[in-house]
């Protein structure tokens, strides 16, 4: 049995817009910007103390803190993550084609002011595999390999100064760092923290897995342990992957093997913690674990020296020495140290929010973008290179129990006695062992190139929007890649605005009779002005261009018609001077019945019958044509008139959510198609729409009539039906008055 539906009734007065703004008070929007200036240089303690709260978050959350439940489960998590955050950051200090230790520094300078003002509270910051390939490009394009090589006559070969390489090379990555900085603080200060809605799901996983597979390509020379000469610029990947094919004869047994191995052990664990997750107290820290067991193989059998293996090398012990950023370098990294900036903070953000949602507490976008860009900033003194959210390592954070930026503290420690003391002992280090860990790590986002296949099934758009974002990544490398998926993530976004979707959804609806409803329900501007003119078009079934044809044959006719009647008057008045010699001979009886007969004849001509279509309301203007026209004939008229199909347009604009001035000036040139009937437009009372068309102009001139503006169309529906009932009653009663 069909339960019984409840009943929606509802009793209220009809309202057009002018009278529910009068019944309810509708309050005028202001904007007193003067006000609004004051209140932001208005200096108090109660705004100084705001600011410092919400600057530096640590001041909120440090006294609240709560040491005996806890301060453990962050030691913990933060030493574990620590483990993951040594070899991670010198592997992806590879990928940025500078020395290991880069990545050493990137772990711990940027974790110091993320602490006091980052509102993340399980965030790590650190080296990001993305933004290592990015930072990479620009250091081989500024730094290239043969700016530093020579020719040596005593061994007949060319020797490549790597320290000299390596020195350009942090400075150039310090210079980038400072430059994003730069661009994420201002940003910042500007609260242009809402720049990462541009930027789509389908964007970012198509541009993260472009730049997954670039990642990996980059790291097979290291895995093969082969020589491949660097490439930038578009197609470079394509390039790279051609060299490391004809290289793999020359592929070195011991890195590779050094390389597989690691691989199967460090998936083997992570796939059995990923399954025992909730039995474990903490993360397994198996990177640093491979690490050291690698080092302790290769350093005392001297495989490095037997094989020629490529290692790690010498690690500086001790903290950098503060370098000053190279201004100069600045006009040639601008575009990519934008890229960096918005990738970096969409990712950290994404991050934030996911951990927020997860433990209950809010992320400030604008705080979040400022924090990121004073790591980045502090940390470009120290040779670091551009960091955002460190993937792993905060998930390393989060899984363990981490509560706090006492994890990341703890994280920090870590680095920091690698840097100071254990650094020295990592020289024997493979790199095959580094590379085998990036690529392993690089799992979870080579898998979402199964991403299309489900795209295409759910939305079209968005699919192409990550097809397009991974080519162009993919082919074109990064830099390219965020310009064009972001032009054409905003184009289709505009596509969409172009298209309202079908009215005429349900079959079995009741159409009121003599009314036509126009329902448009995207933002009419410029982009969709035209379209939503021959929406009106097709619904009234006028065609202007057919319009205008007639009205200019009409004229012509006209014309042509004057013409041979000023020529045959002309020739009639001849004839009456000819004649008028012969006229004395005639009777005065005769001369009056041939005035009587002329006065009849002009008594019954009948007036031309009318036409619904205004040949005075077309889109374009004939003033050149002449403005005195005698009353059309009664023939040529009648070919243009037709029965009019209905007395009342309705403009449903309820679902329009701006309108700019060229959407006010195609309405309105719309609306004249229709000018006999009665035209009543909906507007939501709550929308800017109706301030927009009163800016614009639309209710000058008698254009639209503010009482024909309507709350809904059923509001509408009404008052046309009482007009129309009107409109009969009077003419009934007229004629009989």
């Amino acid at each position: 049995m069909q339960q019984e539906r409840p009943r929606y009734v509802i009793n209220r007065p009809a309202y057009n817009l002018p009278e529910f703004d009068s019944e309810f008070d509708k309050k005028s929007r202001q904007f007193p910007v003067g006000e609004k200036v004051k209140k932001l240089f208005r200096c108090s303690v109660p705004r100084l103390k705001g600011l410092l709260f919400r600057h530096l978050p640590v001041l909120r959350w440090l006294p609240k803190y709560k040491v005996k439940e806890n301060l453990l489960c962050d030691v913990i998590s933060g030493v574990s993550a620590g483990t993951i955050q040594v070899p991670q950051g010198m592997a992806f200090a590879l990928l940025a084609n500078l020395p290991p230790v880069n990545g050493l520094y990137s772990s711990f300078f940027p974790l110091i002011p993320y602490f006091f003002m980052g509102t993340a509270h399980q965030m790590v910051p650190g080296t990001f595999a993305v933004l290592s390939i990015m930072v990479g490009i620009v250091c081989l394009q500024l730094a290239p390999e043969s700016d530093f090589s020579h020719f040596n006559a005593t061994v007949n070969a060319t020797i490549v100064d790597t320290d000299g390489m390596n020195e350009a090379r942090l400075a150039i990555s310090g210079t980038l760092a400072c430059l994003t900085a730069i661009i994420q603080i201002g940003l910042g200060f500007m609260q242009f923290g809402f720049v990462a809605i541009y930027l789509s799901e389908s964007f970012v996983r198509g541009f993260m897995t472009a730049a997954g597979l670039q990642i990996l390509i980059s790291v097979l020379k290291y895995i093969f342990g082969i020589s491949v000469p660097p490439y930038s610029g578009p197609l470079a990947v394509i390039y790279t992957l051609i060299d490391i094919v004809r290289g793999l004869p020359k592929t070195n047994i011991a890195s590779l093997v050094f390389a597989l191995v690691s691989s199967v052990v460090l998936i083997v664990v992570k796939e059995l913690s990923a399954r025992y997750r909730h039995k474990l107290p903490f993360p397994i820290p198996m990177e640093i674990i491979i690490v050291v067991v690698a080092t302790a193989i290769s350093g005392p059998l001297h495989l490095p020296e037997l094989y020629h293996m490529d290692i790690v090398g010498e690690i500086p012990l001790g903290f950098p020495a503060p370098i000053l950023p190279t201004v100069s370098q600045w006009d040639d990294m601008l575009s990519t140290a934008f890229s960096l900036a918005i990738v970096g903070y969409v990712i950290n953000l994404a991050m934030g929010r996911t951990l927020a949602a997860k433990h209950g507490y809010n992320v400030d976008p604008n705080q979040e973008m400022l924090a990121l860009g004073c790591s980045n900033f502090l940390g470009s003194f120290f040779k670091i290179h551009v960091i955002c959210c460190a993937l792993s390592v905060t998930l390393a954070v989060d899984s363990a129990g981490g509560t706090s930026q006492f994890s990341s503290l703890c994280v920090m420690l870590v680095v920091m006695v690698t840097m100071l003391a254990l650094g020295a002992y990592l020289k024997p280090l493979p790199k095959s062992v580094l590379g085998a860990l990036i690529a392993v790590n690089l799992k979870n986002t080579l898998l979402q190139l199964s991403d299309p296949y489900y795209l295409w099934k759910k939305s079209k758009l968005d699919c192409c929007v990550w097809v397009v974002s991974f080519l162009a990544t993919f082919f074109l490398s990064l830099p390219y890649g965020v310009a064009i998926g972001v032009g054409f993530s905003i184009l289709v976004v505009i596509f969409k605005t172009q298209f309202s979707g079908p009215n005429n959804r349900y079959r079995h609806l009741q159409k009121p009779k003599g009314v036509k409803i126009v329902n448009y329900c995207s933002p009419l501007y410029f982009a969709n002005a035209e379209i939503f003119r021959q929406r009106i078009i097709r619904k009234i079934g006028l065609d202007p261009a057919k319009i205008i044809l007639a009205r200019r044959k009409f004229l012509e006719k006209e014309q042509k018609d004057k013409a041979k009647e000023e020529k045959k008057g002309k020739e009639t008045r001849r004839r009456k001077l000819s004649s008028l010699v012969t006229m004395k001979s005639q009777t005065i009886s005769r001369l009056e019945l041939q005035n009587d007969f002329d006065m009849n004849g002009s008594a019954n001509k009948t007036e031309p019958p009318t036409s619904y279509v205004n040949f005075h309301c077309s889109d374009i203007e004939l003033g050149e044509q002449s403005s005195e026209q005698e009353p059309p004939s009664p023939t040529a008229v009648s070919l243009e008139m037709q029965p009019m199909p209905f007395h009342t347009l309705i403009l449903d604009l309820a679902g329009v959510c701006f309108i700019d001035l060229m959407g006010i000036k195609v309405l309105i040139k719309s609306l004249r198609l229709a000018c006999p009937c009665v035209i009543f437009v909906v507007l939501p009372p709550a929308a800017q729409v109706c301030e927009e068309l009163e800016a614009g102009g639309a209710f000058d001139d008698g254009n639209i009539a503010r009482s024909n503006l309507f709350l809904s169309v059923h509001d509408a529906i009404l008052f046309a039906q009482q007009t129309t009932g009107e409109r009969r009653v009077s003419s009934k009663v007229g004629p009989t008055a």
